[in-house]
């Protein structure tokens, strides 16, 4: 049996917290093996906790949850942080996105697409409520990006790009890519400097942008329809 996804939670409403925690320990997969109020100890919460999945308030006091996640992005770029607020604002979800949040969430989400949402950001998706996909997809489409020609991506760049909005991970692009895991990596690598980004996440963003990836196809928590 496989050992169960640990989980860190922070908010700064005890109750949410306390409501979370009886719901995935309740939950044979995961474990809930800390809290936090707020983003203050957040890097040494993470450090003694190491959770497979921080689930991030954005709205708290002293230190907020965005600027948590940049905290926690800086020190490790690969930490799979999900946003989960009652705020679906372009705003919240650009910024926390752009932050390192792996995939951002409403309150409102129902206890079952909230563990399809958690297994996909564990397998390197980017979980969104239907409602925050069109804010995002509205968001990235009117802002002004980075002078870059499409062009600049090579076929096979934009094939890996592809496997990441249909989110495979490392493994199964390898397979369908007929490369090793390892230099599936490099090329990850490599996409992330020339878009000049640092996560899965932030590359399917900017590849919105270029109009190398379709928004449509990012996927919704739970197969959730727009």
């Amino acid at each position: 049996m496989s050992e169960p996804r640990r989980i860190l939670l922070v908010d700064d409403d005890e109750e949410v917290r306390s409501t979370y925690r009886e719901f995935f320990n309740s939950q044979p997969d995961y474990q809930v093996v800390g809290e936090e109020p707020d983003g203050s100890e957040i890097v040494a919460a993470y450090l003694e906790s190491r959770p497979d999945i921080v689930l991030m308030d954005l709205n708290m006091p002293n230190v907020s949850g965005i600027e948590a996640i940049r905290l926690l992005h800086s020190h490790w770029p690969d930490a799979c942080i999900v946003a989960m607020t009652t705020f679906g604002t372009r705003e919240y979800v650009v910024t926390a996105l752009q932050n390192g949040a792996s995939g951002y969430l409403l309150k409102e989400v129902g206890g079952t697409a909230l563990l399809a949402a958690m297994d996909q950001a564990v397998r390197g998706e980017m979980p969104l409520s239907s409602s925050v996909r069109r804010a995002l997809v509205r968001a990235v489409l009117e802002e002004e990006p980075a002078p870059m020609e499409q062009s600049a991506l090579s076929p096979r760049e934009v094939e890996l790009v592809t496997w990441l909005t249909h989110g495979f991970s490392n493994q199964q692009i390898a397979e369908r890519m007929f490369l090793a895991e390892g230099s599936v990596k490099q090329y990850l690598a490599r996409l992330s400097e020339k878009l000049g980004v640092s996560s899965r996440t932030q590359v399917i963003v900017r590849s919105i942008q270029l109009g190398v990836v379709d928004p449509s196809s990012v996927p919704l928590i739970g197969g959730d329809e727009a």
